[in-house]
């Protein structure tokens, strides 16, 4: 028996002990293989880095040599490396060199790969080559099943700008997954001034959950027929769009819009009733003090806190009127008059 435990141990001994020299012989080739890459990568850029920064225009002989599989892998890297930072004529120029040596064609025809890790990376390499043979690929890409990929693509395509890039982004607010909705709408806004007027146009026939994202994306990038906008949303049947509309009034501060949103405190949806409060008080609109202290007695608590809020963002005349309402005979507005004035540093 004690022979048996201890040749048992002896085995476990050498088990670990091959175990501990696997591990510190991996770590060592993997140190190895990575410094003998940062040497070969530093040799590679030093021999590129005239070309990469425009200093010249010829192309370097090592382009010519790009045949081994790690050394093309390093010069993308480094190329996509450089695309971002490098001025107009030096990036036409990588572009070019990527689009005539077939790169663009072979991420273009790996969006349609059926591992989806490829065609996201596909999309993401495109996005930062930026070549304009991309667009309607990268469109189709928008319909991927794949949301990583479809994100990709969207990204790619902000990244490109254009009509057809645009038109394409704003077709793909209709994506029913929120976060991508979200994402898609921060692309536009990044895309010009061009966008305001597009979205207005492509409105009516969206969906009612692209509509929503529209709205706060109008809201964000403003334009001359913004506010007029908002304003005819605040008789939308959709509550939901009305309270986006009051919330993107308040934003963009649209006076011509303040009689609507006095009108929308009595909304029968209480949402609107909030944001309108809100927008008003944004607005600093001092005859809807009144009807602001009127809605401290609604029944929806966030009605309430709006429009405590709202008469406190309005000034003097605001913070006056909620000390008034200090006395009021509705208990919740009263709570609400002290809870806000409280926050202001108002004494009793």
């Amino acid at each position: 028996m004690r022979t048996f435990v201890a040749i048992a141990i002896m085995l476990l001994v050498g088990l670990l002990a091959g175990l501990m020299i696997y591990l510190l012989a991996r770590r060592l080739v993997t140190g190895w293989l990575a410094a003998v890459e940062a040497r070969r990568r530093a040799s590679l850029e030093e021999k590129l880095y005239p070309w990469f920064s425009g200093a010249s225009a010829q192309t370097p002989p090592v382009l010519r040599r790009l045949r081994r599989w790690p050394d093309r892998r390093l010069f993308i890297e480094l190329c996509l490396a450089w695309l971002p930072e490098a001025d107009a004529p030096s990036r036409q120029r990588l572009i070019d060199w990527l689009e005539e040596n077939g790169y663009v064609d072979q991420w273009i025809a790996q969006l349609g790969h059926r591992d989806p890790w490829k065609r996201e990376r596909a999309a993401q390499l495109l996005g930062v080559a930026r070549s304009e043979e991309a667009v309607e690929p990268l469109v189709e890409a928008l319909d991927d099943p794949a949301l990583d990929v479809r994100m990709r693509a969207a990204a790619a395509l902000g990244a490109l700008g254009g009509q057809a890039a645009r038109s394409a982004l704003i077709e793909a607010l209709t994506d029913q997954n929120r976060w991508s909705t979200i994402r898609i709408a921060d692309l536009l806004s990044e895309m010009g001034p061009e966008v305001g007027e597009e979205v207005l146009q492509a409105y009516p026939r969206m969906s009612r959950g692209a509509q929503l994202a529209a709205i706060d994306l109008l809201a964000r990038i403003g334009g001359a027929r913004t506010g007029a906008f908002f304003k005819e949303l605040l008789i939308d049947p959709d509550r939901d769009i009305r309270a986006r509309a009051a919330a993107a009034l308040g934003r963009t501060g649209y006076r011509p819009a303040v009689p609507w949103l006095l009108e929308a405190l009595l909304d029968e949806a209480w949402p609107v009733r909030a944001m309108s409060a809100k927008a008003l008080g944004a607005m600093r609109v001092e005859e809807a003090i009144p009807r602001l202290c009127a809605a401290l007695r609604d029944q929806e608590w966030w009605v309430r806190a709006n429009s405590a809020q709202a008469l406190d963002a309005i000034g003097p005349a605001g913070r006056f009127a909620l000390e008034s309402m200090r006395d009021d005979e509705d208990r919740f507005a009263r709570d609400q008059a002290h809870a806000v004035l409280a926050k202001a540093g108002v004494q009793e």
